[in-house]
């Protein structure tokens, strides 16, 4: 409800009936329409009534008397008050005066000859004799009301008042000049007394002639009385009505026809004179035709207003007819506000209309409900059209190609572009479904806030606010629905009876059995939802609505950090179909593969894109890394990101398959050991650098993990490789050392030389020596002790198994594993691990040969080593790991 008017100010103050008033004030309401009603001193006004602006309104005044209140009454603001009256009172009006009210005439028809009088004669002169043009002020009416307030000062008035009347023309004559106005007022009473006296005098034989007529006529009336009777008339009435009867029988059928002329004459003026009303149904027709609704309403209104309470029939059948087109129009209006889409101005008319035609109903609260039902079945036939769609194209391909059609997982290079392909059925319906949703609902909500605000031209039910709240998040809440239904189904309630209504998906094809991960197209629903919630902020909805979406963001930015993620794991996993064995020489460490940086890229970007699509926190989203159960999933993921590196190198070194023909095993291994060993000392230390940059919580854990496992993964390697090159070497030593069926135990020739199997020996691991040092250097020195212990092991157990050493023989064999000693020792001085145990490797197999006891025989022994050292100085330099 607005304001009640307020009147404070008119002009001109007073006048006769049908006088132009000029009304200022304040709240006249919004327009002509809104005005139902102008009183003015009791009468109304409103047919006059001009309304200029809020602030005024132009009218005529009525036929009321005395002074009175100027009352405004609007829609908006009911019956208003004034601080100013308006006084009308009857001026005396001549023949040729226009007035606004009934003037009685009769008085101004002389009689005789009924020659109306002239203008002159009707001017009342002063009854005192006295001339009022020198009257400079007049007196107050007000005040002459007061003192005076049921009489007045016209002389021809009953309720007449001789100081009325002198107080209004004479308050500033002399009293001598009132003394002698009183005198002639006598003089002209007694004047006139005198004349009918005088008026016998003068004409005394005129009356006495008239009493001798009247004398004779009635002596002519007796003797015609004793002639033809008492009843003299009698003869000429019969006379008298024959000839009536004969002038009715010669002038019958003019009279008729002169009476229907006048019939139709008649007939004719009250059309013309009730044209308006009698073409007011035709005229209604006109106009419904037109869409003009607005001046349907005040046609039947000025109609309503003329002829309500007529009682001639023809006037009611007319108004009959104007009725029912205004219910056609009525239902006609409600169909029409049910039509959507429509606009929110467009809906703003409808109502007005269908309130100025006093519609039943509430048609503001009609069009919200209607809004709110539209908007409903919007979102859910995307739905039902989507699920169509989706269940034609798995009939349409086969049952295995429709699963892979909503593969939409992430490609291999972690882009955040979608993949060229066209774009999947299920992200086409998010953003059909955003669409849809952002056209009606913002429309739903205004409609609600102009209704609350009363710009709708309806009382506002206060009383409705709650349930109009509940339909704003009904409307959001299946917009979440259907989305988390699409997308992360297994965020809702599978229990709840109403978990079908918004619609049961094919799970995603893909990779993760228990993730259903919709990869960079998930990035792209994510942005849309986002620009949605943004919107949403704009429109100052209830709290429980924002609350709805914001969960939703919440739930789609975790599963979006699970997709990406687990996503960039399968696709370091399969990494090893990428590689294509190219080396790349790093000067600190060796050479490499492309594996290690195609590793550290897919891990980067796989991180910058969850950084900025998931953990940047928007207006008013939650902030992920606060929370905890978040942040715990991350560092799972990342973790088993990491691991997935170390499988892939795993599986690839270990694979069967030759990608070039120049590659042996062996080298594959050797390159997965490398792989390994610098994506712990290089490329992990830069992840984590990284990671620390984009402001990550502390991932020392997942490191710390990744490194374990890839050092656990270098182990099985490195075991790899040395079944790969050990065991063919340690197999050649016993049938290299029992060649031409050497026996220990036979007096052998002095040879001053080692045997052929120590030389094959030491060239053996030379070879070894040189094929990882031309991958990896840092690896020389860890697979070297590895074989000088396998092959010292073996010449252990091959000299147990001796039963008998001859003296030459135990000096050979002596000398044999004294030189290997010597040459391992390069090794073993530069190895970690064999510098940290202080016993010889070769030391088991030397316990098994018969120490030396001659001296001969230790002179010989110390020739032989000194030899070794001359003959194969080359090959122990080529052993030397510095």
């Amino acid at each position: 409800m607005g304001l009640p008017p307020i009147v404070t100010g008119v002009s001109p103050k007073e006048g006769p009936p049908g006088t132009r008033v000029t009304i200022r004030g304040e709240n006249f309401g919004s327009g002509p329409d809104d005005i139902i009603g102008l009183i003015i001193c009791n009468s109304d006004c409103l047919l006059s009534a001009e309304w200029i602006s809020s602030n005024k309104i132009v009218a005529r005044s009525g036929p009321g008397k005395s002074k009175g209140d100027i009352v405004v009454i609007t829609k908006s603001g009911g019956k208003g008050s004034c601080t100013v009256q308006f006084r009308g009172y009857h001026e005396t009006i001549g023949p040729l005066k226009e007035s606004a009210v009934w003037v009685d005439e009769s008085h101004l028809t002389g009689l005789g000859r009924h020659r109306a009088l002239i203008p002159s004669t009707f001017q009342q002169d002063d009854p005192l004799g006295l001339s009022v043009e020198n009257a400079v002020k007049k007196y107050p009416e007000e005040e002459l009301q007061e003192l005076f307030p049921e009489s007045n000062g016209e002389l021809g008035s009953e309720h007449f008042s001789p100081s009325w009347f002198l107080l209004q023309h004479h308050h500033s004559t002399g009293f001598e000049d009132l003394k002698a106005g009183l005198s002639f007022l006598k003089r002209r009473v007694e004047a006139q007394k005198e004349g009918q006296i005088s008026f016998l005098k003068t004409h005394a034989g005129s009356v006495i002639e008239q009493m001798d007529t009247l004398l004779t006529l009635k002596k002519a009336v007796e003797e015609n009385k004793t002639k033809y009777g008492p009843d003299m008339t009698a003869s000429l009435e019969n006379s008298i009505l024959s000839a009536k009867t004969e002038a009715g029988r010669l002038f019958d059928d003019v009279l008729k026809r002169k009476e229907q002329a006048d019939g139709t004459r008649n007939a004719l003026g009250i059309l013309q004179r009730f044209r308006f009303l009698f073409h007011l149904p035709s005229t209604l027709d006109k106009n419904i035709q037109k869409a003009d609704y607005d001046l349907v309403i005040n046609d039947y209104a000025r109609a309503k207003a003329l002829f309500r309470n007529t009682e001639v029939q023809v006037f009611k059948r007319v108004l009959q007819e104007a009725e029912q087109r205004i219910l056609n129009l009525r239902e006609v209006l409600q169909e029409k506000l049910q039509q959507y889409p429509t606009s929110l101005e467009e809906q703003k008319k409808i109502i007005r209309n269908l309130t100025n035609l006093e519609c039943p109903n509430d048609p503001a609260w009609l069009c919200i409900a209607g809004q709110y039902k539209h908007c409903s079945q919007i979102l859910f036939q995307c739905k039902d059209k989507y699920l169509v769609l989706e269940q034609e194209e798995i009939v349409k391909s086969g049952p295995s190609k429709g699963k892979r059609s909503n593969n939409l997982l992430l490609p291999s290079s972690s882009s955040t572009e979608p993949p060229p392909n066209s774009t999947p059925g299920r992200v086409t319906f998010l953003e059909e479904l955003n669409d849809r949703f952002m056209s009606v609902f913002p429309e739903l909500w205004r409609l609600g806030q102009a209704y609350f605000a009363g710009e709708l031209f309806v009382r506002t039910d206060v009383l409705k606010k709650d349930e109009f709240k509940k339909m704003v998040l009904d409307v959001v809440t299946i917009f979440s629905q259907l989305i988390r239904a699409a997308l992360v189904p297994h965020t809702l309630d599978r229990q709840s009876p109403h978990r079908a209504q918004f619609g049961i998906w094919q799970p995603f094809s893909g990779i993760f059995s228990d993730h259903e991960g919709i990869g960079s197209w998930f990035v792209l629903c994510l942005r849309t939802v986002r620009t949605c919630y943004a919107e949403l902020l704009t429109f100052d909805l209830p709290t429980e609505a924002i609350d709805v979406i914001r969960d939703l963001l919440h739930d789609l930015r975790v599963h979006c950090m699970r997709s990406l993620l687990m996503q960039a794991a399968e696709n370091v996993t399969h990494l090893a179909s990428q590689e294509n064995w190219k080396l790349e020489f790093i000067e600190s460490h060796g050479s490499i593969t492309q594996l290690p940086h195609v590793f550290e890229t897919q891990v980067i970007e796989c991180l910058q894109l969850v950084k900025e699509t998931v953990f940047q926190s928007e207006q008013r989203e939650t902030n992920l890394m606060e929370n905890a159960s978040v942040l715990s999933d991350l560092n799972l993921l990342v973790q088993k990101l990491l691991f997935s590196f170390a499988r892939s190198t795993e599986r690839l070194a270990s694979s069967d398959q030759n990608h070039t023909e120049d590659l042996t095993r062996e080298m594959k291994l050797l390159l997965g050991l490398s792989n390994c060993q610098y994506t712990m000392l290089h490329i992990l230390p830069r992840l984590k650098e990284h990671w620390n940059k984009l402001g990550y919580p502390d991932l020392s854990a997942a490191i710390q993990a990744a490194k374990e496992l890839l050092a656990k993964t270098e182990e099985r390697l490195m075991e790899a490789y040395l079944e790969e090159k050990v065991e063919p070497l340690i197999g050649i030593v016993e049938p290299s050392m029992y060649a031409g069926r050497f026996d220990w135990n036979k007096n052998l020739p002095i040879t001053n030389d080692i045997r052929p199997y120590c030389k094959e020996i030491i060239m053996n691991m030379i070879a070894v020596h040189a094929e990882v040092a031309q991958v990896s250097p840092s690896l020389v020195s860890r697979i070297l002790e590895r074989v000088v212990r396998e092959v010292a092991a073996e010449l252990g157990r091959l000299f147990s198994c001796v039963n008998k050493f001859s003296e030459s023989g135990a000096l050979q064999a002596s000398a044999d594993v004294a030189a290997l000693s010597r040459a391992c020792l390069r090794v073993r001085k530069h190895s970690n691990e064999m510098r940290s145990e202080p016993v010889n490797p070769f030391s088991e197999a030397a316990d098994m040969i018969p120490p030396l006891t001659t001296e001969d025989s230790i002179e010989s022994h110390n020739r032989i080593l000194m030899n070794f050292e001359k003959r194969m100085k080359f090959q122990l330099f080529c052993l030397d790991l510095k």
